[in-house]
């Protein structure tokens, strides 16, 4: 079904998993105690990164819209860090799902495109302006750069769980 609309989506905060897979399969052969744990610290980690999230969405071009959208993040709980953005919650007033707006607000629509699905008929814009290029695609306005902005947080705090819950498992293990 080739016109099916994306209604969900998860975007998983990755390292380079290259230099990660070794310490994902030690993560893996501790006790289900010491695994719990560090979903708990990842956990908290993800709330944080989806409570940005949801900030950064204030000073979107669309608030409106922005915080439909916004309204969907929610924090997952896993051993790495990530959020899921969207779904079949929150409606606009013209029946759209967050899903459906996810897309179009943070990376925008065609503002001189004939046709285009990002014009209303009598004038007006669905959506922002597209965003600037970036690499193979584009930067974003509120989701991705706030993103950018929190990875090395993310990163370090991960790092600190991870060896955390490896210093108690070594302690406790021997």
């Amino acid at each position: 079904m080739a016109d099916a609309i994306i209604n969900k989506t998860t975007k998983v905060m990755s390292l380079d998993m290259s230099q990660y897979r070794g310490v994902l399969k030690a993560l893996s052969q501790m006790d289900k105690e010491a695994q719990l744990e560090l979903k708990d610290d990842v956990h908290a980690i993800s709330k944080w990164t989806a409570q940005g999230i949801v900030y950064a969405s204030y000073d979107a071009f669309m608030p409106a819209q922005a915080a439909i959208v916004a309204s969907t993040v929610r924090a997952n709980r896993d051993r790495l860090p990530n959020i899921t953005i969207g779904g079949s919650k929150g409606r606009a007033s013209g029946g759209a799902n967050a899903g459906q707006l996810l897309y179009g607000n943070e990376f925008g629509g065609q503002r001189n495109a004939y046709n285009s699905q990002s014009a209303f008929p009598n004038g007006g814009y669905r959506f922002p302006a597209r965003s600037p290029r970036e690499g193979r695609g584009n930067k974003g306005w509120w989701i991705f750069p706030s993103l950018v902005k929190m990875q090395p947080m993310i990163r370090k705090r991960w790092e600190d769980a991870v060896n955390k819950v490896m210093d108690n498992w070594a302690r406790t293990s021997i």
